[in-house]
């Protein structure tokens, strides 16, 4: 009986094949990241390197600037407004930080303190106050179309050195 008994465990590890671990051709992963050299070549990634995820930031950065805008001009901004406004302003903030450690930019200090500026002119998390106070919004707006700027140069860089 002990033969038989040993078989099956032999048998059920045949049929697994590798492991997700080694990257075997044909292993399922929820990994963004590239894993055989099948998909290495045929999709031009490199080992290790994201393959399918895409940036955060951009689809945010026009609706931010339209919000920019509106307040630059002077217009009368309801709560309501300066609420959604700080919520979208601490997603692209959120967002850029996520983007560039995605690429893997290692940042000089300067992109984390001009962010987290912006978030405390904002009123940094939920249930404080919503937006910068009135006084604030010129230099506010200044340092959030600052790091927008900065973001857009080091990803044109970044992308100009692939």
């Amino acid at each position: 009986m002990r033969p038989q008994f040993l078989l099956l465990p032999t048998l059920l590890v045949a049929a697994c094949g590798e492991t997700p671990e080694t990257g075997a051709r044909g292993t399922a992963s929820s990994s963004p990241y590239t894993a055989d050299s099948e998909n290495r070549a045929r999709e031009d990634g490199l080992e290790g390197t994201n393959s399918g995820a895409e940036l955060e930031a951009p689809r945010l950065i026009p609706a931010v600037k339209n919000q920019l805008d509106l307040m630059s001009s002077g217009s009368a901004t309801s709560r309501e407004n300066m609420t959604a406004y700080k919520n979208l302003a601490g997603d692209l903030v959120t967002s850029m930080q996520a983007d560039l450690h995605r690429v893997g930019h290692a940042d000089s200090g300067d992109f984390r303190a001009l962010s987290d500026s912006i978030m405390e002119d904002i009123g940094g998390g939920t249930g404080t106050t919503a937006g910068p106070e009135p006084s604030k919004v010129p230099q506010h707006v200044a340092r959030m179309r600052s790091l927008i700027d900065k973001y857009q140069q080091t990803m044109r860089s970044l992308a100009d050195k692939l």
